[in-house]
């Protein structure tokens, strides 16, 4: 009787362990997405313990949003910070894009003659 019991325990384990690894497995970059809440900042390692999942598999699907732009992040030191930007966060980061735009809408002049220049500089100084 008391091996019944035993090998019972051993299959609840089991079965638990496999629904944890399936669940781990489930975790994509939307399922992560809809769970982060805009403007609060996140780690990868509080991600990670929230979720009951993995480090490597968090950073995995965070590089996948940041890839997409869905997700800000930011490294201050050796952590990095990852976040949903608010509303108002994205208005402020297109009208900065929008400002540096106009700023770099000239054409570059002279740039043909320096690099004419700079060619025959190393043409001078080419050994035969």
């Amino acid at each position: 009787m008391n091996r019944d019991n035993e090998a019972t325990d051993r299959h609840a384990k089991d079965t638990h362990a496999k629904e944890e690894a399936a669940k781990r497995r489930r975790l994509t970059a939307s399922s992560l997405d809809a769970i982060m809440t805009p403007g609060v900042r996140y780690t990868c390692v509080a991600l990670a313990n929230q979720l009951n999942s993995s480090t490597r598999q968090i950073k995995a699907s965070l590089s996948q949003l940041v890839d997409a732009g869905t997700v800000r992040h930011i490294q201050e030191a050796r952590t990095g910070i990852y976040w949903v930007p608010t509303s108002d966060e994205r208005k402020s980061f297109e009208q900065r894009r929008m400002a540096r735009r106009v700023l770099l809408g000239h054409t570059l002049e002279g740039y043909d003659a320096g690099l004419h220049s700079l060619q025959s500089l190393c043409m001078l100084v080419r050994r035969s």
